[in-house]
């Protein structure tokens, strides 16, 4: 009888504390007589990481951000780039602990937070901002890109369930809708994409298919496919991730384009010049005499100079500039260069290239950098002029869609500094240039990791339009790119020189070239109509 009312009393107890941690959040297990002979040890391991501290999946999130970071360049690690995204996946997909909005977020605040660090540099060394002012402005930028994480985060607790197969569908097409979002809101800014990760890995066949977003939305398949096996202990599902990475690999086995004629001679010359003195009145004409003497000596078919090598004017060098063109007309060249054009009467400025000598042509620079060439949403951010003090910060944009340059027999698609982070721009020079030229100068940045992401971006152009680089920058990296988007040759960083190679001419278009991003916004269209199809068979 007593073992009765012993029992009696336990299960009582039992009852009302069941009711008590249910309320507090806590799923526990009813106490029955078994329980008192025989418990089933939990991992140790398990119980502290997972359950009985849950602030370890607000770690993971920004850690695996951070993680990515070193999937891009300079870090040689772009075939690790699955590890970070399946984690994130792994976050949205399983249903214990379901924050998906602050994952996303802290997610994208650890990795642009480590990725966009150097965004103050040239705001406080060459803007001549305050530091706390640089600090802020880049602590802004890093703040307003980890929203997309959160929007991210947003679809799918809106309209998925975490443990259900249409999240893992959902996260993909999600995600490269907020990369397509970075790229076009406020003209853009779509650095470190995903899929510029999967530069020479097994995937980059990709890209010419495709660009580098699809090349973000098939990593995010094969991530959200590795979480979801992870999760459900399936050899089937991660059978599929492997097979799809297998299958995606053989798209490198597709050409679309071929050498046409035969090389030609190039010099890309890296000036090395200091960016505080490059604008300063007292040097302007010493750097460019300098660029001068050293274009004039070359004997290679086509001469480039950086952007902005000439510093002055257009119009203020009318006379050095037809001298120019006589002088490498008559040998049979072709000098490029970067220099600011317009008419200062009206304060009309363009960034633009010239082609003197045996070729002709201008581009005027259409991507125009925010807060760097144009100051966006003017009237509400006008304050960002009273802090930074940048030269001629109040470009005008060029004609989306410009004629190729002559450069003796070749025509060059031309693209300055910012723009090479527009696949959708460059293509627009193709299939009558049969090379590129890009002219930049990433000095504003000091020795950070910027120029090493700059190059990335870059080689996947000419990976997209299977065409060949020449690359002409201030301090580095002045490089000639294959169509692959592989360095054939480059200068050390910081050292003034002059790159001599070859340039192989290319023909042909790759269907990236030829259609665009309405490749990829096609394949989101698609995953919508099979998520709006499938929504009754999958939670």
């Amino acid at each position: 009888m007593k073992r009765l009312r012993l029992l009696n009393g336990l299960k009582l107890l039992d009852g009302r504390l069941s009711l008590l941690l249910n309320a507090a959040g806590f799923t526990a297990t009813r106490f029955t007589p078994s329980h008192a002979v025989a418990r089933a040890k939990p991992s140790i391991m398990r119980a502290f990481l997972l359950r009985d501290f849950p602030m370890w999946y607000l770690l993971l999130a920004p850690l695996a951000g951070l993680l990515l970071t070193f999937s891009f360049a300079p870090f040689p690690l772009g075939w690790a780039a699955l590890l970070p995204l399946t984690v994130l996946c792994w976050l949205w997909q399983q249903p214990a602990r379901q924050r998906p909005l602050l994952y996303g977020w802290l997610f994208a605040l650890g990795f642009f937070a480590s990725g966009l660090y150097w965004v103050y540099i040239s705001l406080y060394y060459y803007g001549n901002a305050p530091l706390p002012f640089a600090i802020l402005a880049n602590v802004l930028l890093v703040l307003f890109m980890s929203l997309y994480g959160l929007a991210v985060g947003w679809l799918l607790r809106r309209c998925s369930a975490p443990d259900g197969w249409r999240r893992v569908l959902l996260i993909p097409p999600a995600w490269v809708a907020a990369e397509l979002l970075r790229a076009y809101v406020l003209t853009g800014f779509p650095w470190l994409a995903v899929g510029y990760s999967a530069l020479h890995t097994p995937l980059d066949g990709i890209a010419p298919l495709g660009g580098v977003f699809v090349l973000s939305l098939l990593l995010m398949f094969i991530a959200s496919l590795l979480a979801r096996a992870w999760l459900t202990r399936s050899w089937r599902v991660a059978a599929a991730a492997v097979a799809l990475y297998a299958v995606a690999s053989a798209s490198s086995l597709f050409s679309f384009v071929a050498p046409t004629g035969a090389p030609f001679s190039v010099a890309l010359v890296q000036g090395n010049v200091e960016q505080s003195t490059k604008f300063a009145p007292g040097m302007m004409e010493r750097h460019l005499q300098d660029y001068i003497a050293t274009a004039i000596d070359r004997e290679e078919t086509v001469v480039v100079l950086p952007e902005t090598a000439f510093a002055f004017m257009e119009e203020q060098l009318r006379t050095d500039l037809d001298q120019l063109d006589r002088y490498f007309k008559a040998r049979g060249q072709t000098l490029v260069t970067g220099i600011p054009a317009g008419d200062l009467t009206n304060d009309i400025f363009f960034n633009a290239v010239v082609a003197l000598g045996d070729g002709q042509g201008h581009y005027y620079k259409h991507h125009l950098l925010p807060f760097g060439e144009y100051i966006p949403l003017r009237d509400w951010l006008s304050i960002f002029e009273k802090y930074v003090d940048i030269p001629y910060s109040n470009f005008s944009r060029g004609d989306a869609v410009q004629t190729p340059l002559f450069t003796g027999k070749h025509r060059a698609g031309v693209s300055i500094c910012f723009e090479a982070a527009f696949g959708r721009d460059v293509r627009h020079a193709l299939p009558i240039a049969d090379y590129l030229i890009n002219v930049s100068n990433d000095a504003w940045f000091k020795d950070s990791i910027a120029a090493d992401q700059h190059l990335q971006m870059n080689q996947m152009r000419c990976r997209e339009m299977g065409r060949e680089m020449a690359r002409a920058t201030n301090d580095g990296y002045t490089v000639l790119l294959d169509a692959t988007g592989r360095v054939k040759a480059r200068l050390p960083r910081f050292e003034r020189g002059v790159l001599s190679g070859e340039v192989q001419p290319y023909a042909g278009l790759t269907p990236y070239a030829r259609f665009g991003n309405a490749i990829v916004f096609s394949l989101l269209a698609l995953c919508a109509v099979v998520l709006l199809l499938g929504r009754r068979r999958w939670r």
